[in-house]
């Protein structure tokens, strides 16, 4: 395994993730078949959607793999889990992942999960935005003194909110951040008239606009936003021992991601692609369509962390320590593993 620094003090990491049993390595955990037994964090969300259809298209088992799927809500609640040992993998973003580095537990990314952030905006349909569309630091300024939707106080979405602001030239503090949950309690509140706009994730976004609740000004996910949040915004993470003692296992789920991102790229399987966005995320039909038609790109050719992508994480990293959550720079090589 080609392990990245080999520093072992430093670790990398995410937020759905997947280790082996919390008391050994993977020949420990295997089933009487010889199927490695897993534990995943996952959640209803768009980035996670290729771990619901490896389930439901068998592919976890064609590659030896029996997976425990495991429900999560947000960063801290995840990251608890997998230190635990409750999680063995989990998807994660860099920003909720290297303050977790920095307090001493050593984690690494294995995979990319989506090739840009996750988080993106919506403004309620009423909101008055008088800047061109596209034009992230003109919608920002109208969105002073805003009421904030993020899925946590503390964490990745806020964190984006608070630099979008910043970087428009507008105070992060003159805007009020409330903990709305994942997407389906953020249109609620939203709908609700809490907040008015949001720092979300897919289907949430898609089903906010095609549903006439919300709009997008601009897209941070097509390049619309400030240089330092242009990185690939989740990766999948294992602690740095689990890592290194079992880097077959990490290869296999690596060919699962595979297996499973070409299934839902072939356009024979459209129909079920849709289906299965339906019936995993809870997504209305013309939602699905909508998604699969627009964003099956947020998805990389490859879930293997390439040589460029990991010199793309050292923006995560230089921009999670430019907004102190972090006491130095560690560069991407530091956490990241080749399996």
């Amino acid at each position: 395994m080609k392990v990245r620094n080999g520093v072992r003090a430093v670790g990398a990491v995410l937020a759905v993730t997947l280790l082996l049993s919390a008391c050994g390595g993977a020949g420990d955990a295997a089933d009487e078949g010889g199927a490695a037994e897993l534990k995943i964090g996952r959640a209803p969300a768009w980035a996670q959607f290729p771990l619901f259809v490896a389930e439901e298209e068998g592919f976890w088992g064609d590659h030896g793999i029996k997976p425990e799927f495991i429900g999560i809500k947000a960063g801290p609640e995840q990251t608890a889990a997998q230190v635990s040992g409750e999680l063995d993998v989990v998807d994660n973003v860099p920003n909720n992942m290297l303050p977790i580095i920095d307090k001493g537990t050593d984690l690494v990314a294995f995979t990319e999960t989506v090739r840009a952030s996750q988080f993106d905006i919506i403004v309620d349909k009423d909101y008055p935005i008088s800047a061109e569309q596209g034009d992230w630091r003109g919608a920002m300024r109208d969105l002073k003194g805003a009421k904030v939707g993020v899925i946590a106080r503390g964490t990745g979405a806020e964190d984006i909110a608070r630099t979008l602001f910043k970087e428009a030239g507008v105070d992060p503090e003159s805007a009020t951040y409330i903990a709305t949950g994942l997407p389906s309690t953020t249109m609620a509140a939203m709908d609700n008239n809490q907040i008015d706009m949001a720092i979300t994730l897919e289907p949430g976004i898609a089903q906010a606009v095609e549903s006439g609740l919300a709009k997008t000004p601009f897209s941070v996910r097509a390049g619309e936003a400030p240089d330092s949040l242009i990185w690939p915004g989740v990766v999948t993470t294992a602690t740095r021992e689990f890592a290194e003692e079992n880097p077959d296992l990490l290869r296999r789920y690596i060919d699962v991601m595979n297996t499973t991102l070409d299934f839902i790229r072939d356009p024979a399987n459209k129909g079920r692609v849709i289906q299965l966005m339906q019936q995993t995320l809870s997504t209305p039909p013309e939602t699905a369509t909508y998604l699969y038609e627009n964003h099956l790109d947020d998805f990389p050719e490859s879930a293997a962390l390439s040589d460029e992508e990991i010199r793309q994480l050292d923006a995560a990293a230089q921009w999670v320590q430019s907004i102190g959550t972090v006491g130095k720079l560690y560069p991407a090589e530091s956490w990241t593993v080749q399996p």
